[in-house]
């Protein structure tokens, strides 16, 4: 079986995250320059079945900042790995959820932003994995 992969997809730093090969456990796996993020996909996606991807939204359901961008992502993955299906996570409070399990860490972790976003990416898979059942 093949993994899952969540994108915390962001301006400046992008969170991965990705399914143990059982799809059962959320792990995170790395944080990468978002400019470096066409550089970083080919080399993961023949290990993924799936990729989600945080979408952004206000608590009452309007488009943030970020909207647009990850629109804009979506899009050209899906121009670019056609066969990878991709589905959309909402990632409301998902940041948030992320600064809470970030408390639990030594101060030194806590101080990387990009374990933030490694984790918020697992926080989203998490809650795919949990509606999904998987």
């Amino acid at each position: 079986m093949k993994r899952i992969l969540a994108i915390d997809y962001g301006q400046k730093r992008t969170g991965l995250a990705w399914t143990d090969k059982e799809q059962k456990v959320p792990l995170p796996l790395e944080t990468i320059d978002t400019a470096k993020i066409w550089e970083r996909l080919p080399h993961l996606i023949p290990e993924v079945e799936l990729v989600i991807v945080g979408y952004p939204r206000r608590l009452d359901g309007r488009p943030t900042d970020m909207t647009g961008p990850v629109g804009n992502f979506v899009r050209l993955f899906r121009q670019r790995f056609p066969a990878i299906p991709l589905q959309l996570v909402e990632e409301r409070l998902s940041t948030q959820a992320a600064l809470h399990y970030i408390q639990a860490l030594p101060q030194a972790l806590r101080r990387d932003k990009g374990i933030q976003d490694q984790i918020a990416a697992a926080v989203l898979l998490d809650t795919y994995l949990i509606r999904t059942r998987r």
